[in-house]
């Protein structure tokens, strides 16, 4: 919803006084009249002073942001959603369908409870600002205790919604509380402060999710699961809130909503004056219980509405306070829209209800699509014991990994209402040894460090590893059930070259290989019957993948060049694309192929392509690709970089952002000795006799080299190319073709030294 900052300002010129109201046309009233009063000024007095403050104030309602009309971003995040991924449509139907017929068959039963059932959910609130303690604890309780009311129909001004509506005023029944653990058990008081960059608004494009990742100046969710996650930053676009609900098919990861930090309770020195009761939050949280806008969010010609029976037909939104009745196109005798409820675009002041059919779709979404919310524990407070040592988390070792020596990694947490200053650390491998580590230091209460326990080594093979501790400060541990955790790796054999894999056996990955799946969603797979001259391939299916930028990698096992000089990647490869391939601006599913030698740990992107560029079907296609037999392309990429690092493996990488589906497939990697002349000499001209194309191959890249340049045999320049035309092979090539037959010089020039090689041209 759109946010500015209104200041209620009174100039007092020639005995006239004029207040400012927070609309946009009074303030641009009260601009008019400022500017004439400051051209009075200028030409009836010579009072600097006073031509000065006009100068302020104007530069004040110029450059300040005022609230002039509410504004929310939720309908037009889900209109940029569907834009990205057209998919999305078919979502949300399926959603608004369900909750449709819902209501339908509520309104069927026979009801004998006149409430449905009372349900309290815990909020946790992020509070995401450059000074994030300008929104204080009390405006944030201030909110809570507004939802409270708004969400069981006890607001005071509840009665003054017009008469012909009383009856149907509805009450959902649904408590909030701040949350009073967190997700790990721990107490808290449901607030996240986060510092982000000075100035930093956030868009609401995609529901804001740079707010809810501390990887982009945010703060990371809680579990939706247990939790409403409520943001309250600074909001760009002059938007006061914006909501992510699962009935728009956002992930688990975003769900919840974003409000303007200005326009967030009913107190504290960050609120603003026309949006300071808290009915922004009333109405995203609306949202995310799947409220739609009371006008349906249509265009003004009535053929849309929000799906609810007892909300009148609306054609637009309302804004500012107006009387009642509030005729409109689409409900144009009395009484007329119902600009009160809390899905218009009304003040907070003239903002008073749900009705009873909003309240059946809310409670359809909570007891049936977020119905986790219903049983959290997040709202009670935790038991804490006095000596209580954890390990929260064991990163390492993990997945594929590629030295038999592990050095395990854990994170020891002191859960304890006491310092922990000792504590038995112990580890596993599979049915191995137990290894003890005994740890002191300081740990401060609801604290944690990073342990690197003693190494041991491992076989070829697949492993579970357990973490635990015992005796944190000598004493019985108060909470056994969080002193474990758990993990699992393996170390594979190495893979000898050349080297060929087809997918042809049932197990996914093939023995060696590895997966790396972050978001723990779509991944590659194996594809029965659908192959390049096979019966199988492997496969990413980005039609389905709803969210964008998501990395997969597929790993080779490991593999050894052993002093090889060049190593060869070969390929088959097929892919489609959803949108038109003459899309301009489009973001597109990537395929890329990087080495790694140290187990991921850092790589080299050697092939990426996407778009037209990757796809093998000329056409965009709305169903799932599946390539004819002609549809497919074999694609090589230059290993040689990784060579003369030792071992390494190829990862096949796949970037979605929802197109279609790409395989790959007949995986060759080989290698290549060079030229025996050109280890030795470390430069080699050749062919040599030569026909026209000559290659100045080097084994390696002499650092101090400046160019190469052709001579003839009286010494006559011929041309020239600089050390930057040196390719990823090691290799530049000259076009002799139109030259005389005869002897040529080739001459390496270095920054302090020169070389010449004899060169015989001959057709």
């Amino acid at each position: 919803m759109t946010s500015m900052t209104s200041f209620p300002v009174f100039i007092k010129a020639s005995s006239f006084l004029y207040p400012t109201h927070p609309s946009l046309n009074d303030n641009v009233k009260s601009i008019h009249y400022l500017t004439s009063q400051y051209f009075h000024i200028q030409n009836y007095s010579n009072s600097q002073p006073l031509r000065k403050l006009i100068l302020i104030l104007l530069t004040l309602f110029c450059f300040n942001p005022l609230i002039a009309q509410r504004n929310c971003g939720t309908s037009e995040a889900l209109q940029q959603m569907i834009k990205d991924n057209p998919k999305l449509a078919t979502v949300v139907s399926s959603y608004n369908n369900a909750m449709l017929k819902a209501q339908m068959q509520y309104q069927l039963k026979p009801h004998t409870e006149a409430l449905p059932q009372a349900v309290t959910i815990p909020v946790v609130v992020h509070i995401v600002l450059d000074n994030p303690d300008l929104v204080t604890d009390a405006q944030v309780q201030s909110q809570i205790a507004v939802l409270n009311k708004d969400y069981t129909a006890t607001n005071s001004d509840v009665m003054q919604t017009p008469a012909v509506w009383q009856a149907i005023i509805g009450n959902s029944n649904i408590n909030f509380c701040l949350a009073q653990q967190t997700p790990d058990g721990e107490p808290t008081n449901g607030i996240v402060r986060v510092k982000t960059t000075p100035g930093r608004s956030f868009q609401i494009y995609n529901g804001a999710p740079d707010v809810k990742y501390s990887s982009s100046g945010g703060s990371d969710i809680w579990d939706s699961k247990r939790y409403l996650n409520i943001w309250v930053t600074r909001l760009a676009g002059n938007y006061l809130g914006v909501a992510a609900p699962a009935t728009y098919g956002y992930p688990a990861d975003q769900l919840g909503v974003v409000i303007m930090y200005s326009a967030f309770g009913t107190e504290g020195p960050a609120l603003s004056g026309t949006y300071n009761k808290g009915r922004t939050a009333t109405h995203e949280i609306g949202h995310f219980f799947g409220l739609k806008h009371v006008w349906g969010d249509n265009t003004g010609n009535c053929t849309d509405d929000d799906g609810i029976a007892d909300t009148p037909q609306q054609s637009t939104n309302t804004f500012g306070c107006p009387s009642f009745p509030k005729l409109d196109p689409c409900s144009p005798t009395p009484p007329g829209v119902m600009f009160m409820n809390y899905m218009d675009y009304t003040d907070d002041a003239c903002m008073h209800l749900f009705t009873a059919g909003q309240v059946v779709r809310m409670r359809y979404v909570l007891e049936s699509i977020v119905t986790s919310l219903m049983n959290s524990n997040g709202c009670t407070p935790p038991v804490v014991f006095p000596n209580d040592a954890a390990i929260r988390e064991l990163p390492l070792p993990a997945g594929k990994i590629c030295d038999q020596n592990i050095t395990p990694l854990v994170v020891l947490r002191n859960k304890g209402s006491q310092p922990l200053t000792s504590a038995n650390i112990n580890y596993q491998v599979g049915n191995g040894p137990l290894v003890t580590y005994k740890w002191t230091g300081n740990l401060a209460s609801f604290t944690e460090t990073t342990l690197t326990l003693p190494s041991s080594k491992v076989n070829i093979g697949i492993y579970n590893i357990k973490a635990y501790t015992q005796l944190p400060n000598g004493q019985p541990d108060g909470d056994p059930s969080n002193d474990t955790a758990r993990n699992h790796f393996n170390y594979d054999a190495e893979a000898q070259l050349p080297f060929f894999e087809g997918f042809e056996n049932d197990s996914f990955p093939p023995p060696g290989w590895a997966i790396r799946n972050p978001d723990q969603s779509f991944t590659w797979e194996r594809a029965r019957d659908v192959g390049s001259k096979s019966k199988a391939s492997a496969l990413m299916r980005n039609l389905g993948y709803n969210t964008n930028f998501q990395v997969d990698d597929l790993l080779t096992p490991i593999l050894d060049p052993m002093g090889r000089d060049s190593v060869f990647l070969f390929f088959d490869v097929a892919a489609a694309v959803y949108t038109n391939p003459n899309a301009t601006g489009n973001q597109w599913d990537t395929l890329e192929v990087l080495v790694t030698t140290d187990c991921m740990n850092s790589s080299t992107m050697l092939y990426q392509k996407w778009g037209p560029n990757l796809i093998t079907h000329p056409t965009a296609l709305q169903t799932e690709f599946v390539p004819a037999p002609n549809e497919w392309r074999r694609d090589s990429v230059d290993l040689t970089a990784a060579v003369r690092k030792g071992k390494f493996q190829v990862v096949f990488r796949n970037i979605s952002n929802s197109e279609n589906n790409i395989y790959i497939d007949n995986i060759t990697i080989v290698t290549k000795d060079v030229n025996e002349d050109l280890r030795k000499q470390g430069v080699l001209v050749n062919p040599n006799p030569s026909s026209g194309l000559v290659w100045v191959t080097f084994y390696q890249v002499p650092e101090d080299l400046l160019q190469v340049s052709i001579y003839n045999a009286a010494g006559q320049f011929v041309t020239s190319l600089p050390k930057s035309a040196i390719n990823s092979a090691n290799r530049m090539t000259f076009n002799l073709v139109n030259e005389p037959n005869g002897v040529y010089f080739v001459k390496l020039i270095y920054r302090n030294r020169a070389n010449t090689i004899k060169l015989m041209k001959v057709r």
